[in-house]
């Protein structure tokens, strides 16, 4: 007797022990699939990675979050060429995510931070895999991220720089977009705020978030309307829905605020690029850029020396092979997904129509590319989602056979142990992540890291915190990312940075519209001094040939107080004709045009700053002579007085945060009150 109730129980336990092993397989998968993004986010941290360039300017914008001038919108986008109005990208959520590490600890927790977030989003991936197809699919998808990650530079892995970070969410966002196409209405306040994510964190990622996000949401009242009948249904479904309202808010008021303060709002300006956009690239390299993330060798199943040879890919003509597979590729995912549709599965139909819209957003980004040649050579980073994208869509294809026929196919009995079969499967996994992080490359910018901490740190010894520096560079096109990294640099060390321009990139704080400083810092290529007062720093060679200088003036830089105005610039004020004379003959590294006061300033490769006032008229003549002379032209914002204003005392931000309080206090009552009712003894 006591031997049977022994019997009984140890087979009662059994499909506990089983459900609880088959619970932690998937992330275990999915962090064998993420080594090689842990992997070169360790070697960057070895290697001391500091941010530089465009990744110092994000650094500097996510230190500004907890202050009065905290970003409502995302990154400078180059797409303000177009229409001379200043462009960003649509949120400030990149800036949220990098706020603390930027603040609390050292530069590299920004990268360690965004090695964190791509490691959840591949566990994240494998884990939706292993609910839509089972352990077949969850294996399949972790070799293919793997794969993946071998088409991308081992820095994109880990980079904070945009085109970068929304890379691998964005990779998430479709197989959440995917499960919710199948009625998983849990998992949409999650999908809400990860598209928001991937959305503001650059311009190329709206087209194919909107796609496979409007797919996911026509699933999802296909699934709520096949169950209307279901007693509960509609309880079941409100508070998920009002969670993802609720997130919606929380990411969207800053640009909202910023679009409605502004003049123009951001919003509007990016609708007046696409308006102004009438010389495109067209629809023949939006077709190759479709043909080279689909077809036979799929840009996901490279591994580029060049990470931004996609910008040259897509202008030539690809192979007949690959346009052949493409043809079979996208005729096939119009079959599964008919024969979703005929059986009712969600799962097919849902997931070919994303393929399809992946194919779909390629072709029109590639296309719809400007043809001037700064924002041409932009598709080196904006078609880097052809490799999630195509990952995907192969994966689907490998995948939709075996399910179709799996249901059909009479299979014996299975003689092989599961737990065996998952041992080996996962084994097989982990030697194939060994071999893809064995085989990473270093970081692109790794020569800049050890120099850019010596300078750095001699720097911030040398300028006391609490100082307002001038911070002018006379910088090469090797060096000139060393400039952002000093004013990022400073700024944790408590010092603030001005610059001339700086109002379009970080923001008017950093701008050195009549700000009053108390010394000048100089980063500049070479040994010689910019000024006989000017002190020598710190001197080091960037990749053994090109030696940079910092240099400040006066020795110390003590609280003086300089007056920045127009006569303490550093700069001269010349007649226009001048100016117009010397933008045509002399070296210029860049031009600063300002429409609200009529003035321009250009920058010589010698370090001298000119400034003028012109006629009315003669802006489309100094845009013709540096578009011919190709010198980058920033233009100030025309309502640069009113960001003077401290913005934590905006009216709309506390009507916003209000509205969050009560949103949120509304969702917590709701769910209370469900609670309480689930618990209430039934009525007679």
């Amino acid at each position: 007797m006591g031997a049977s109730i022994a019997d009984r129980q140890s087979a009662a336990a059994a499909p506990s022990r089983a459900a609880g092993r088959e619970r932690f397989l998937a992330p275990v998968v999915g962090l064998c699939a993420a080594v090689p993004v842990i992997a070169s986010t360790l070697r960057a941290l070895r290697d001391g990675w500091i941010p530089a360039g465009d990744q110092a300017n994000i650094a500097t914008r996510a230190h500004d979050v907890f202050t009065s001038r905290t970003p409502l919108v995302g990154l400078h986008s180059d797409v303000s060429f177009l229409t001379h109005h200043t462009v960003y990208s649509l949120g400030p959520m990149l800036f949220w995510l990098l706020a603390i590490p930027a603040r609390v600890a050292s530069p590299g927790s920004l990268t360690f931070t965004m090695g964190l977030l791509n490691t959840a989003s591949i566990v994240g991936v494998v884990v939706l895999a292993r609910r839509r197809g089972g352990r077949t699919l969850m294996f399949m998808a972790a070799i293919a991220v793997l794969l993946m990650s071998r088409s991308l530079a081992p820095e994109l892995l880990h980079d904070v720089w945009n085109p970068a970070a929304g890379l691998f969410p964005f990779t998430l966002l479709i197989f959440l977009c995917w499960s919710l196409g199948c009625g998983e209405l849990r998992l949409l306040p999650l999908t809400v705020l990860v598209a928001s994510f991937v959305v503001q964190c650059q311009l190329a990622f709206l087209p194919p978030s909107l796609g496979v996000l409007a797919i996911g949401l026509a699933g999802l009242l296909v699934a709520m309307w096949s169950t209307r009948g279901e007693r509960g249904a509609r309880g079941r479904a409100w508070p998920w829905v009002l969670a993802a309202v609720l997130v919606a808010v929380i990411c969207w008021t800053p640009p909202a605020i910023d679009q409605i303060k502004g003049s123009p709002g951001n919003l509007t300006a990016i609708a007046r690029t696409v308006e102004a956009n009438h010389s495109t690239l067209g629809a023949a390299v939006g077709w190759h850029a479709v043909v080279l993330a689909v077809g036979v060798r799929p840009w996901w199943l490279r591994d580029p020396a060049y990470p931004f040879g996609r910008k040259l890919e897509v202008r030539a003509n690809p192979s007949r092979l690959a346009t052949l597979t493409t043809l079979l590729a996208l005729a096939a995912l119009l079959i599964v997904a008919a024969i979703g549709f005929l059986r009712r599965r969600a799962d097919l139909w849902v997931g070919a129509l994303i393929a399809l819209s992946l194919c779909a957003a390629l072709a029109a980004v590639a296309a719809s590319t400007p043809t001037m040649r700064l924002l041409a050579a932009t598709l080196g980073y904006t078609l880097w989602f052809g490799s999630p994208a195509g990952m995907f869509i192969w994966l689907l294809l490998a995948w939709a056979p075996l399910s179709i026929l799996a249901g059909r196919m009479r299979i014996r009995p299975r003689r092989v142990s599961p737990v065996l079969a998952s041992g080996v499967a996962l084994g097989a996994v982990a030697l194939a992540a060994g071999a893809v992080a064995a085989a990473e490359r270093p970081d692109e910018h790794v020569n800049e890291y050890r120099p850019l901490g010596v300078m750095l740190s001699s720097l911030n010894r040398a300028v006391a915190s609490s100082r307002t520096v001038q911070l002018t560079g006379n910088l090469g096109i090797a060096t000139f990312r060393f400039k952002m990294a000093a004013r990022y640099s400073l700024l944790e060390h408590g010092v603030r940075a001005v610059s001339p321009g700086n109002d379009t990139r970080v923001g008017s704080w950093y701008d050195r519209d009549h700000v009053r400083y108390d010394c000048t810092v100089y980063i500049s290529d070479g040994t010689a001094p910019p000024s006989r007062s000017a002190v020598l720093v710190s001197r080091v060679v960037y990749a053994a040939s090109y030696p940079v200088s910092a240099w400040v003036e006066p020795a110390g830089c003590p609280a003086r107080h300089l007056a920045a105005s127009a006569a303490g610039y550093a700069t001269t004020w010349v007649p226009y004709a001048t100016l117009l004379h010397a933008a045509r003959t002399r070296p210029l590294t860049r031009a600063i045009i300002n429409p609200a006061r009529s003035d321009v300033e250009i920058k010589f490769r010698e370090g001298l700053e000119w400034h003028a006032v012109y006629p009315a008229g003669a802006q489309s003549t100094l845009q013709a002579v540096f578009r011919e002379r190709r010198v980058r032209v920033l233009f100030a914002p025309a309502a640069h007085r009113a960001a003077a204003k401290p913005a934590s005392t905006h009216p709309l931000r506390l009507a916003a945060a209000i509205a969050a309080c009560l949103l949120a206090l509304l969702a917590i009552w709701a769910l209370l009150r469900r609670r309480r009712r689930r618990h209430a003894p039934a009525g007679p």
